[in-house]
């Protein structure tokens, strides 16, 4: 070692004697084991007792595979049950980094500070006497690490807190473009919560071959930021990402039955959470197994009616009528795709997307494919996006004469009649089945057209009156969007919100619902049978000028008799 130091000396590369333990490069679980005296079983967890006839529920060995991928240099995206010890190896991990990669950072990041400082750093701060001993010179601060305090302005060879959560601003991601190093490694804990900007950011920064990144957390659904680290679109693993699931069942306490890990989940703990989530729950499969759920608690639209709705595809009783075309409108040569989505009748039978450099190019397809010989469309079941760049389509699609639907999200909704809340309940009337359900109109449900053009579909799936292709990417985007209600008013998510977390726009789910809002809707098409078809006529909202007659007229008598009483009470006075 003395003479290393004599070569970096004459050399130029001194150090003020901190030594990089560069022969444990390629063996992070060694240096672990030999260098910080961490006991082998509680990583490789398949040397305990009982291991041998185990059958694992997750990855086997999930730490080590780990750790192995990030020495072959592979980014790594860990869904992990709760209470499984992925905070502790995390705090390993930046160690190791920082231990045997002379110059290198470690940048780790959170959506809340207290989940930094109070998780990874608080492991960092009781494993950081046994790493000073091998760099005595090293300084620990809050949030911070530096190899070599003397270089305390250039911040070289150090670890960092670096904290982005959820609507982070654009100063935030500007901010996490900033980090370079020839040897750098992003940690980021909880990152099913992490902002979609940053995380983007975390991956333009990257430009060394070794830079990589550890994502951890307690996987959400398969449209958060950890799920989209691992997979992509169509739900194939991101090539240079290796995904580890690490399951409870599959710990060293739960499987020895004695604590191998202090603090980590037990037995007991484990038949507790299984009894309160209940066996196959969302909670089951995510805080327990590791699992990503389909969709979020709060989700639009579940999964599984995209699932129900492929298995109609081929079925022809779905593709009775005319067709309809959903258009969402782009105008980029690289950055978000527009696309066209064909319905054929309540099928859909195809979602195109594809880039789009000129808006008004796109409105002479849509025309084009509107007045084809052989597969025409009617204007009348066209829906156009309207909103930003979508004006030079519609305004292109008007200049040549054809009047399609121009769908603008932010406007208020259109009125029409509430067919399902109207046949919810139903009576004889002179041997004819007529509506008595409420006379709802739609336009009072909703805040906005967007939602009511997206509650539709959801409707449409979740009362199977529709079928679907199978497009993973089609289902990532219906399923992504949440919902609430305010002031009794249903409100769908922002889009722009959707886009931070996919970080890409819905562009295939916008199309496929405004082509299903406009499309022709036949009482006799598939899912309709419990409205009777000669009880009403075949367009859904032929009653709502009778509706909005009968609205109209109840005020009218309202208004007259308050003026009748206003007069009365005149008199009186006088």
């Amino acid at each position: 070692m003395q003479a290393e130091l004599e070569r970096r000396k004459r050399t130029g590369q001194w150090t003020a004697g901190v030594l990089a333990h560069v022969t444990y490069q390629d063996r992070p679980l060694a240096w672990m084991v030999e260098k910080m005296g961490i006991p082998e079983a509680t990583l490789r967890w398949s040397l305990g007792e009982g291991y041998a006839s185990h059958e694992w529920d997750g990855d086997p060995d999930p730490m080590v595979k780990v750790l192995d991928a990030l020495a072959t240099m592979h980014d790594v995206g860990v869904e992990s049950a709760t209470g499984t010890g992925t905070t502790y190896l995390a705090a390993l991990v930046l160690l190791w980094f920082l231990a045997c990669f002379e110059d290198s950072l470690v940048v780790t990041s959170a959506p809340k500070s207290d989940q930094l400082l109070l998780q990874i750093w608080k492991e960092i701060g009781a494993l950081w006497p046994r790493f000073q001993r091998h760099f005595p010179s090293a300084k620990l601060l809050t949030g911070k690490i530096r190899m070599k305090p003397e270089d305390d302005d250039k911040e070289t060879w150090s670890a960092v807190a670096f904290v982005a959560g959820v609507g982070a601003d654009e100063e935030a991601a500007q901010k996490a473009q900033g980090f370079h190093r020839p040897h750098m490694l992003i940690i980021t804990e909880e990152t099913p919560g992490m902002d979609g900007a940053i995380m983007t950011s975390f991956q333009n920064t990257r430009t060394d071959d070794h830079n990589l990144h550890l994502a951890l957390g307690n996987p959400d659904h398969r449209n958060d930021q950890l799920h989209l680290f691992c997979f992509d679109e169509k739900g194939e693993p991101r090539s240079g990402v290796v995904h580890v699931r690490i399951s409870a069942h599959d710990h060293p306490n739960v499987v020895t039955g004695q604590p191998v890990v202090p603090g980590a989940i037990g037995r007991r703990r484990l038949q507790e959470r299984t009894e309160r989530y209940g066996v196959g729950s969302r909670l089951f499969q995510s805080r327990i197994r590791g699992i990503s759920p389909a969709e979020s608690a709060d989700a639009l639209i579940k999964w599984e009616w995209c699932v129900a709705a492929e298995q109609r595809y081929h079925d022809p009783a779905y593709r009775v009528g005319t067709n309809a075309l959903g258009v969402d409108v782009a105008n980029s040569e690289n950055g978000d795709k527009a696309a066209i989505a064909r319905w054929h009748g309540a099928c859909l039978t195809e979602v195109e997307a594809f880039q789009c450099p000129d808006a008004s190019h796109l409105g002479i397809r849509v025309v084009e494919e509107a007045r084809s010989r052989d597969d025409p469309v009617d204007p009348r079941y066209i829906g156009v996006d309207d909103v930003g760049v979508g004006a030079s389509t519609v305004n292109k699609v008007r200049e040549l004469g054809l009047k399609v639907r121009y769908l603008s999200g932010g406007k208020k909704a259109i009125p029409g009649v509430d067919t399902d809340l109207l046949w919810s309940e139903v009576d004889l009337d002179a041997g004819v089945m007529k509506a008595r359900g409420p006379r709802v109109i739609e336009a009072e449900r909703f805040d906005n057209l967007r939602s009511q053009v997206w509650w539709r579909m959801r409707e449409d799936l979740r009362q199977g009156r529709v079928a679907l292709p199978n497009d993973p990417e089609l289902w990532q985007d219906l399923t992504s969007p949440t919902y609430t209600t305010s002031g009794g008013k249903i409100v769908v998510e922002e889009k722009k919100k959707i886009q931070a977390r996919l970080r890409r726009s819905p562009n295939k789910g916008d199309a496929a619902c405004y082509g299903n809002f406009v499309r022709r809707r036949a009482l006799d098409g598939p899912g309709e049978a419990a409205i009777p078809i000669a009880a009403v006529s075949r367009n859904r909202d032929s009653r709502l000028e009778k509706v909005l007659a009968a609205r109209e007229k109840r005020q009218r008598v309202d208004e007259a008799k308050f003026r009748r009483l206003a007069k009365v009470r005149k008199r009186r006075s006088a």
